[in-house]
């Protein structure tokens, strides 16, 4: 790819990459699904950890791979290839999305239709109905108190995500951000916990209907973007793919053509693995565990450990193909240099590194010049530790008996 100096015309913000190769990689991630969703039950006997009883992995896998279809659907009509294999993706997603199984777990849960009936839904929506099936989805979600199960604000704004899907569904803008969502937060990676950071894309996924609406005009777009920059120089050190590549479609959907170092230095982490290893892995991906596995557990293993960074990069790839032709709009000023340094303290702030800290914020301050979001608060957790070290007794001495 060329250097970022060297950015090709029509771009998307940010990245070395033009159209051609953005449709390129939609195409490997959608035919990487093809490959693998028909081989799910004879994966399924190789997951490893409990299985949730309604929403098994195999619900969980081809839910995501129905996002990765719909993403991709809405970037395919002009282009014959992605629409080719977004129909390959949908025909062996079908009798998993709708399957006796499914049906009866909407009869006997209809709750379960905000989970496994996600797919049905997601199918119905890029060309591929079923009267029957809607029927029995309609009638289960009808059955289920919207309130219940309680939801946490982000999976509150997907059920509204959803509900705008649905036939008749519409809204001015995404959905609602809810008071309590991490949306209205204004944090950065020292102090946020990795769940927080999973709600964040989340509600910008939802919020935004992919990319495809303003999210709720109350919330701050920049502050939120500021978030992500935070974020993404924490996972850039610790090198997560998975987390880079939902951090990086949060950031173009929430604001198509946003372009800054940390976004920059996102994609190339991402392309340069993706390039050199032909997939991406997730962090718990591990080789030697993978080496002292079965030949038939290996496939089930490798499958578990990338299907969730690869669908990650195709739908990335179809937000900023989406946004080719919106000019690209910087939101920060920041360098190389501050990205390496929000990397380095948000990675000693969760490792407890008191001295590394103390000795990167030093550096910052001896610089001159202003501290990033993440540098002021690693300073303000600097300056909490000392306090609590300060206020903590001494140890009496122990008595002799």
């Amino acid at each position: 790819m060329p250097s970022q100096d060297q950015v090709p015309a029509g771009s998307p913000a940010g990245t070395a990459a033009d159209g051609t190769y953005l449709r390129g990689r939609m195409c490997d991630v959608l035919d990487f699904a093809v490959r693998h969703i028909p081989r799910l039950h004879s994966y399924e006997k190789h997951w490893r950890g409990k299985q949730d009883p309604v929403v098994s992995m195999n619900d969980k896998i081809v839910v995501e791979a129905a996002l990765l279809a719909l993403t991709c659907h809405r970037v395919s009509h002009a282009e014959p290839r992605i629409a080719a294999a977004v129909h390959a993706l949908a025909e062996v997603l079908l009798p998993h999305a709708r399957s006796a199984r499914n049906a009866e777990m909407l009869a006997r849960l209809p709750q379960s239709a905000a989970s496994i009936g996600t797919s049905h839904l997601l199918l119905d929506r890029i060309g591929y109905p079923d009267a029957r099936y809607d029927a029995l989805h309609t009638a289960a979600i009808a059955a289920t108190h919207p309130c219940l199960p309680e939801r946490l604000p982000y999976r509150y704004m997907e059920q509204q995500w959803l509900a705008s899907l649905a036939p008749g569904g519409t809204g001015s803008y995404g959905v609602e951000a809810p008071p309590g969502s991490v949306l209205y937060a204004n944090q950065t990676a020292v102090e946020m916990h990795p769940n927080d950071v999973y709600s964040l894309t989340h509600a910008v996924m939802f919020g935004t209907d992919f990319g495809r609406r303003t999210v709720d005009p109350r919330v701050s777009t920049e502050a939120v973007l500021a978030t992500l920059d935070s974020c993404l120089a924490l996972q850039l050190g610790n090198e997560n793919l998975d987390l880079i590549g939902e951090l990086l479609f949060s950031a173009a959907m929430l604001r198509p053509g946003t372009t800054c170092a940390y976004t920059r230095a996102g994609w190339d982490l991402l392309t340069g693995v993706w390039e050199r290893f032909g997939y991406l892995p997730s962090p718990q991906f591990s080789t030697p565990e993978y080496e002292e596995l079965a030949f038939g557990a290996r496939a089930a293993y490798s499958f578990q450990h990338t299907y969730h960074t690869m669908f990650v990069a195709g739908i990335l790839c179809a937000v900023l193909y989406d946004a080719l032709d919106t000019p690209p709009r910087p939101h920060a000023h920041a360098a190389p240099d501050d990205v390496a340094a929000d990397a380095a303290l948000a990675l000693a702030a969760r490792e407890y590194q008191l001295d590394v800290l103390t000795r990167q914020l030093g550096q910052l301050t001896a610089a001159g010049g202003p501290l990033t979001p993440t540098a002021e608060a690693a300073t303000r957790y600097l300056k909490l530790q000392r306090a609590a070290l300060r206020g903590v007794p001494s140890r009496p001495a122990p008595q002799a008996r």
